[in-house]
């Protein structure tokens, strides 16, 4: 009869942690997305973009991107043409504005490399398929959701 009761204990405990999951699970799933962000806000937290750049967003276009790819031999060379984006130096501006920024460059999905001009080059690439993809950012590195991939065929 005793372990029927510890069982039974044990049985009334995990109902009551799954249900108090439960409960958690959906005020977090219907809590508002703007007072999360606001609140990482007033925590200090240094991953948002100012007001002021919120503003622009809706009164400023989206950055575009496309890439000119040029090869020779085993280096390729690559223009980033951008509309509605401008290129600004690393530690230039610390406050993230709405158009400006830098691009970061992922090889075969890799990171490689932060930059902050237009254009580029990677050297000695072996031999077969590569794919270069670049994404715009703010200068405190966060997305513009602006990308652009290119595959090359190095011979």
């Amino acid at each position: 009869m005793r372990v029927i009761v510890i069982r039974l204990r044990h049985l009334l405990l995990g109902a009551i942690v799954v249900l108090l999951l439960l409960i958690a699970g959906v005020t977090l799933m219907f809590r508002n997305a703007q007072d999360v962000s606001s609140s990482a806000l007033q925590d200090g937290g240094t991953e948002a973009v100012p007001a002021a750049a919120n503003a622009e967003l809706y009164s400023s276009p989206k950055p575009e991107l496309t890439l000119d790819v040029t090869l020779e031999g085993d280096e390729a060379y690559v223009k980033m043409l951008t509309n509605n984006f401008q290129f600004v130096q690393e530690g230039e501006g610390a406050e993230p504005v709405h158009g400006k920024g830098h691009a970061h460059l992922y090889l075969d999905g890799r990171f490689w490399q932060m930059l902050y001009e237009p254009e580029f080059k990677i050297k000695q690439l072996p031999k077969g398929e590569h794919e270069i993809r670049v994404e715009l950012n703010y200068s405190n590195h966060l997305p513009y959701k602006v990308e652009a991939i290119k595959l090359i065929q190095v011979e």
